[in-house]
């Protein structure tokens, strides 16, 4: 009989006690087991446990989380509870009211700017080293499958839990043709990126809707409601239910809680750029932009969606190419369509993100390293939307009601599948072990950071014009059009920020955020790269030579135009001596 696929699935069971009382437990209960039975037949193993209870965490030897509820406290379990049981998926059952997120350091965090002051995450969950606030790579570098089945904050009525419980116990994979048809959308002002983004999920230009001229109430966007693939890189905003296009000063609504209800199907995966995308908030909170309308993350769900990947910060994309949420975005979704489960999906996105920047002999900057935290996974990771091919790896899984190890081994690791065992499961264990083993090579590969101050000792004049060049590029379409985006001209301050309001971007160019970024990366330590996929994995990871060391000027601005706080950050690389060697802008969605 082979060894059913372990899922761990966890909530703190005091807390769901207190939002919904005895009987909206009993509901929550029933609900699991039939998830557990269901699970059953596909194969898996589904372990349910609350972090607050000993009696059922005592016989793994672990202890329960007591006093305050903290997300440190709760990873504490999670870490002994997979060291234990090395689950192939880790699902969190509830919303950050019961479950915990991490809030950690937002490495944009600017008073021009990039005004998160914290960024919550669920990263920490999929990272299976110890959580420690001050070292980036504990938390930084994910390596496990993780994925959260929400409610809504603040909930007494535990409706959408259920029906994500619901979604999660009956689900079915589909063929690769239902995914055909899509929902593919983009603010006018990001149609470079817009169309690579569609590109990169195999799909024609030609199918982007761009926003303006598409609107909520468009035929061409109320027709795609219902198509099972969507990627949506257009704007959100904190505790909105609406999602916003861009043409200019013009921010018309694209995707509204009213619009997209009743019209989602069954099955539908959503990625999406934009900025708070996928932030669960209470509608009763006094300062929802939209009384009573549920967070649009929430709508999708409740109407059965597979899983939504989106973030619960202010996001950061590209104008004319691809940048940051939009290699995430593309890479889920393309996963997706290549048969993995939306969990793995997942972590391949930002696994592969990480290791695509190192392979250019960079590391990540500090938006690259904001969008790898703010990214979160609503849904059950273990789902299969597409049904993979039933030969070679597609063989489904333990039973294999129709679930399948989707995806072939990472090249070079073939060897090690054979190891590990014939046909699925072997492929499956060697997945996993290549898995945590990139995650430890990127993770070694990170430099050390540090913020220095921007005083006469650096060279700023060329990272300066660099970064006005750039600005005068893709904000003004070109020098003479300079004061009208709110730039000063060549030599001049910024203009102070009374009276000028905040419709215009306004640079300071006098003073940047500036990070220094260590020379050679640390050495990735033996132990933590198995033998059997070493060779693999440094391959796969080994960066290009590059400068012994680096200097990051990070240059921000924002405005508030209608619904949407629009913030753009220059960043321009140089070595220290002050010759540029890269500069670029992202925005915010």
């Amino acid at each position: 009989m082979p060894t059913p696929t372990l899922k761990l699935s966890l909530t703190h069971r005091g807390r769901l006690r207190a939002k919904y009382g005895a009987s909206g437990v009993a509901a929550i209960e029933q609900a699991v087991s039939k998830w557990q039975a269901k699970d059953g037949v596909r194969g898996f193993r589904n372990v349910f446990l609350g972090v607050d209870d000993g009696a059922a965490l005592k016989p793994f030897g672990v202890a329960p989380v007591q006093g305050a509820v903290t997300a440190a406290k709760v990873k504490g379990v999670v870490d002994r509870l997979c060291a234990k049981l090395a689950p192939e998926y880790l699902v969190l059952l509830g919303a950050g009211d019961v479950v915990p997120q991490f809030e950690v350091a937002n490495p944009t965090l600017h008073d021009d700017g990039d005004t998160d002051p914290r960024v919550p995450t669920d990263n920490p969950y999929a990272c299976s080293r110890p959580f420690v606030a001050a070292q980036r790579s504990s938390y930084l570098i994910p390596d496990r499958v993780v994925g959260r089945i929400p409610d809504l904050p603040g909930a007494t009525d535990p409706a959408l839990l259920l029906e994500g419980l619901a979604t999660a116990a009956g689900w079915k994979s589909k063929p690769a043709s239902s995914y055909a048809g899509d929902l593919l959308a983009c603010c006018d002002e990001w149609v470079g990126a817009g169309r690579a983004c569609v590109q990169a999920i195999g799909r024609a230009p030609g199918r982007l809707q761009v926003s303006p001229p598409a609107t909520a109430t468009s035929p061409a966007i109320r027709g795609r409601h219902g198509k099972l693939l969507q990627m949506i890189k257009v704007h959100g905003a904190e505790l909105d239910a609406q999602f916003y296009g861009q043409a200019g000063n013009s921010y018309p609504e694209l995707l509204t809680s009213p619009t997209i209800t009743g019209r989602t199907r069954p099955g539908t995966v959503v990625g999406a750029m934009c900025c708070f995308g996928a932030a669960l908030f209470d509608p009763t909170d006094p300062a929802a932009v939209v009384p009573g309308a549920l967070p649009i993350p929430a709508v999708y769900l409740e109407q059965g969606a597979f899983g939504f990947a989106g973030s619960t910060t202010t996001a950061w994309v590209g104008v004319e190419q691809m940048m940051c949420a939009d290699w995430v975005v593309t890479g889920f979704l393309k996963s997706v369509l290549g048969g993995a489960s939306l969990g793995r999906a997942f972590l391949e996105a930002k696994q592969d993100f990480v290791n695509w920047i190192q392979k250019q002999g960079r590391s990540p900057d500090l938006a690259e390293e904001k969008t790898l935290l703010q990214f979160v996974l609503l849904g059950d990771p273990s789902i299969h939307p597409v049904a993979p091919s039933l030969t070679g790896a597609g063989a489904p899984p333990a039973t294999g009601a129709g679930v399948a190890a989707a995806g072939a081994v990472p090249a070079g690791l073939a060897p090690a599948a054979r190891l590990a065992g014939s046909g699925a499961a072997g492929e499956r264990a060697a997945r996993r072990a290549y898995r945590l083993d990139l995650g430890a090579a990127l993770r070694g590969a990170l430099p050390e950071r540090r913020r220095v101050a921007a005083t006469a000792k650096l060279a700023m004049a060329a990272p300066i014009a660099a970064a006005r060049l750039t600005a005068e590029r893709l904000l003004a379409g070109g020098p003479k059009q300079v004061a009208a985006a709110g730039l000063p001209p060549a030599g001049a301050a910024a203009p102070a920020a009374e009276g000028a309001g905040e419709t215009e971007l306004r640079f300071d160019f006098a003073k940047p955020l500036v990070q220094r970024v260590a020379a050679a990366p640390r050495a990735v330590a033996a132990a933590a790269i198995r033998a059997r996929a070493s060779r693999a994995v440094a391959a796969i990871a080994a960066p290009a030579p590059g400068p012994r060391a680096t200097l990051e000027y990070y240059w921000s601005a924002r405005r508030r135009v209608g619904p949407v706080t629009e913030v753009r950050m220059l960043q321009v690389v140089a070595d220290e001596e002050g010759n540029v060697l890269r500069s670029r802008m992202v925005v915010s969605s």
